[in-house]
Parts: C-alpha cells; structure tokens; sequence
C-alpha cells in the first residue's frame, strides 16, 4: 500500500468525503470559501486513489482546530488518519517557535473519540472546562 500525502483538497473531493458522514452538507459556494480560509488541507492518496481528507483553522496564535477529518471506510483502520492528523499537528507546529504554546481543538464524530485519544487527545469534563457548541439551521 502505497500512501501519498497532498496538502490540497479539491471542492469535489471534499463535498463527495463529507456525502460519506452523516454530517449537514454544505452548500458548493460555502465548500469553496471553507477550502479557501482553511490553514491547511490535507488529502491522503493509497495507491493513486484519495482515501481521507481532513483540514485545519489556525489563528497563528496559539487556537488551532482540526476539521473534517473523513476516511473513507474501506482505509479505515489501516493508520492513514493517524498520518493526516500528525501531518497537521506538524503543520501548526511548523508556524511557530519551538517553544510556543499551542492548543489543539475538534469535535470528533459519534464513536470516533478513541481514534483522538490514541493520538493523545483528551476528553473535557467539568474540571478541565466542557468543550460546547452552538449549531444553527442544520
């Protein structure tokens, strides 16, 4: 299995990806500015075929948040999104001093928060402050 990554993800790419979830979808204009604005994109190719896309939102302060990070079904499992997700994390890390502090943010999807927590994210719970979130006109 040969797995290539691209920091590029197209607006086809990313509207047939999110098809795969039971996530709202987002209209074709929206998909193009939520590309555009995005820090980084990343699509994992095995093989010559795209199996996983994902992206981030960076404020180049400390806030980054991790978004989209979809693997088709059939590359679960197989160690491609844990490669996507440390390629972003070394993307932020990239963007400031080694000594800088930086915040790792995302809302994982329904059963998907023990994929997360392998890579050394944590649940919130009231003592470390609820992670919420509002939600409009999906």
């Amino acid at each position: 299995m040969n797995i290539t990554l691209e920091p590029d993800i197209t607006q086809d790419e990313y509207i047939e990806f999110r098809a795969t979830t039971s996530w709202p979808t987002v209209k074709p204009e929206r998909v193009a500015a939520l590309l555009k604005n995005s820090a980084f994109l990343v699509r994992a190719k095995v093989d010559g075929r795209t199996a996983d896309i994902a992206r981030v939102l960076f404020d180049y302060g400390y806030t980054v948040y991790i978004s989209d990070v979809i693997v088709k079904p059939e590359y679960q499992g197989k160690g491609i999104g844990r490669r996507m997700v440390e390629y972003l994390i070394s993307k932020a890390k990239e963007s400031v001093g080694s000594d800088d502090f930086l915040k790792f943010n995302l809302m994982a999807a329904k059963g998907k928060s023990g994929f997360y927590e392998k890579l050394g994210f944590t649940k919130r719970d009231e003592e470390t402050g609820w992670g919420m979130c509002l939600t409009l006109n999906a």
